[in-house]
């Protein structure tokens, strides 16, 4: 790590930290805080050390590299807080490098937790309201954290690094939090504001921190009408698909050419997290096996289903 310039803090200072991820979440969220915090950068991460770039950019002809991600540190005062936040997934044993960078500052600085913050796909649509939920590495935070409001996440997995050091740091005694929004299952893909506001929402709340919101909503009216498209679209694709299967209820041979390719990506998603659900739960097994013949997926699935009885 990199200090630019020396800080010094009246208390310990609470770090929140952020990667990119599904729906940008996280990052939108950690850095509209960093900036309307004012905040001010006094370390960086040397990532040329662990990234490889994969191609080379051409302007007019010319060549050049392209621009090194960042992973940065920033600090604020009153109060005081510290703020992580990368671009740059460096991948296995560098992403690790990194997470013990960032625990090493904590632990000099004795904050007190870490808060990240990322997406949690769900079956909704963009006109619902984000839920905010949490995921945290000591439960002695679960009494605290539903004091004000938050519910558990449900059991299964985080992906990437904003939930990853949440482990890490239980290994050095550190306390860690992620706040995790929910977002259309179709937008993980998408920048979606609305679960950034929820964070921001509750970690201003939390910290006791005065934000302005109106830059995020703004981002949230524009973003809307794209939203509405998406899921008109897909409402049109499932009235199809719904005919089509009362046409084959009606005798009608079911469809054969049906690929995974064919398939939207959110909808192999909730097949995915059906499967291990009925791992989990054999009596949940009839719901995947309705919804693999929903969309003619049976044949390619049948051995992995078959296995779940074994």
């Amino acid at each position: 790590m990199n200090i630019l310039h020396r800080t010094n803090f009246n208390t310990s200072p609470p770090m929140f930290a952020a990667w990119t991820g599904a729906g940008n979440v996280g990052i939108l969220a950690i850095d509209y805080l960093r900036r309307h915090l004012n905040s001010h950068l006094f370390a960086q991460i040397d990532m040329s050390q662990f990234i490889i770039p994969e191609s080379i950019m051409v302007t007019s002809g010319v060549t050049r590299f392209p621009e090194t991600p960042q992973s940065v540190f920033y600090h604020n005062h009153n109060p005081d807080l510290v703020i992580f936040e990368s671009n740059a997934h460096a991948g296995g044993n560098h992403d690790i490098d990194v997470i013990r960078t960032i625990l090493e500052l904590a632990r000099e600085l004795n904050s007190p937790c870490i808060y990240t913050a990322a997406a949690l796909p769900q079956s909704m649509s963009h006109s619902a309201e984000s839920q905010l939920l949490y995921a945290c590495n000591n439960p002695g935070l679960k009494g605290e954290l539903e004091s004000i409001g938050l519910e558990a996440m449900p059991d299964g997995m985080i992906a990437g690094l904003n939930g990853l050091i949440l482990g890490f740091a239980e290994t050095k005694g550190i306390d860690a939090v992620c706040l995790l929004a929910t977002i259309p299952a179709y937008a993980t893909g998408l920048t979606y504001p609305k679960a950034a506001l929820s964070i921001v929402q509750n970690l201003s709340s939390m910290m006791g921190l005065k934000i302005d919101m109106s830059e995020l909503e703004a981002e949230i009216e524009a973003a809307d009408p794209m939203f509405a498209e998406i899921e008109e679209k897909l409402k049109e694709f499932f009235s199809s698909g719904a005919m089509e299967l009362q046409t084959e209820s009606a005798g009608e041979e079911p469809r054969e050419d049906v690929r995974k390719e064919d398939v939207p990506g959110y909808v192999m998603d909730r097949i995915e997290r059906m499967f291990q659900a009925a791992d989990r739960d054999r009596s949940k097994a009839q719901e995947l096996k309705n919804e693999l013949d929903k969309w003619g997926l049976y044949e390619l699935y049948e051995d992995r289903f078959l296995d779940l009885f074994e």
